[in-house]
């Protein structure tokens, strides 16, 4: 339980928490983030790679150095017999080597293929890496099923991500740049055993999943949000937060997880908070539902935001869980909408 416990720490870290404060920042009025969870590794199976492909030509140019030893002589001796020079005591031989004037030193070429890993982890995560050295702060999207959310390569080009997995049999995408599609697959053999809801939306609207246990009240312990992703009575279920709020279009995402028989224990909430400036829109998220071998279609959830002029606010909606005993989602295929009155 204790490794279990590192590693979930390790997903939350990795997969982005920091990434979605523009979100999370509205939910407790700016109260301070709980401490940084511990971080660690797993050991994990063998990486499976599968039709990892890179579309475009990326060349590579290695210079032709010369290299011409000057400056090196041998003394022979005066009566013209090849004999071996004499070195005097304490005297090093050490040639003198140069290169041609204007030709720079030789370097081994970069390797500008990016290679993607996945590997499964524990509570049905998926982990993923990504390195791509040619490829650094460059925008990517990652798709799993129905989950997508966009993200950032770092400096050196690499990527890293806890992604809960929503199949066994998963395959996970990524779009880099406009022309490199990569793919990799693995076995989650564990996934039916949680229960999961995924809420995802793209631009700045400020949405944000909370889940309720054990009859907890807004703030009390036993509420889970992004800011406090874990329960420490219940440290199989936590939420993840997927994504990069920068740049064109972010695609973000958050999960809540918990193992399929504690689901009918647990509430969720679908939360926006919305500024005056916003008074009048329509803002739509998507909310998928997965858990005991369930596939669940995704839904979109729209709010109708107060009519102008209106003040600061947050509108709240309930979401269901799927458990063994309610496999139906019991909301229907249409759109849901809530309208607030001003």
């Amino acid at each position: 339980m204790e490794k279990q416990t590192i590693i979930r720490g390790a997903a939350i870290v990795v997969a982005g928490i920091a990434a979605s404060t523009f979100g999370a920042q509205h939910l407790l009025g700016g109260k301070q983030s709980p401490a940084t969870d511990t971080q660690a590794s797993m050991q994990a199976q063998s990486p499976q790679v599968m039709g990892a492909g890179v579309m475009g030509n990326l060349s590579t140019q290695s210079p032709s150095d010369a290299l011409h030893l000057e400056d090196t002589s041998f003394t022979a001796l005066s009566d013209g017999k090849r004999n071996r020079p004499a070195l005097e005591t304490g005297t090093d031989f050490a040639p003198k080597l140069a290169l041609a004037e204007g030709v720079d030193p030789v370097e081994a070429p970069v390797d500008c293929t990016p290679h993607l890993v996945s590997r499964p982890a524990v509570d049905a995560l998926i982990e993923l890496s990504l390195d791509a050295p040619c490829h650094a702060n460059e925008r990517l999207v990652v798709s799993h099923d129905d989950l997508a959310f966009s993200a950032y390569t770092t400096d050196n080009g690499s990527f890293s991500a806890y992604i809960p997995a929503l199949s066994s049999d998963a395959k996970i995408d990524v779009f880099l740049s406009d022309d490199i599609f990569l793919q990799t697959a693995v076995q989650i053999d564990d996934v039916d055993a949680h229960a999961r809801v995924v809420l995802q939306w793209s631009g700045d609207a400020a949405f944000s999943l909370h889940a309720y246990h054990r009859d907890a009240r807004y703030g009390e312990d036993g509420h889970i949000h992004a800011l406090k992703p874990f329960d420490a009575a219940l440290d199989e279920a936590f939420l993840i937060s997927l994504g990069e709020n920068r740049g064109p279009e972010p695609m973000l995402s958050e999960i809540y997880s918990i193992p399929s028989h504690m689901a009918a224990s647990s509430r969720v909430e679908l939360e926006l908070q919305f500024s005056a400036q916003q008074c009048g829109e329509t803002v739509s998220a998507f909310v998928l539902n997965t858990g005991s071998g369930v596939s669940a279609e995704v839904k979109e959830a729209s709010f109708a935001l107060p009519g102008c002029p209106a003040e600061n606010g947050a509108l709240v909606m309930e979401l269901p869980m799927i458990t063994p005993q309610h496999a139906e989602l019991p909301f229907g295929t249409e759109m849901m909408t809530l309208e607030i009155q001003p």
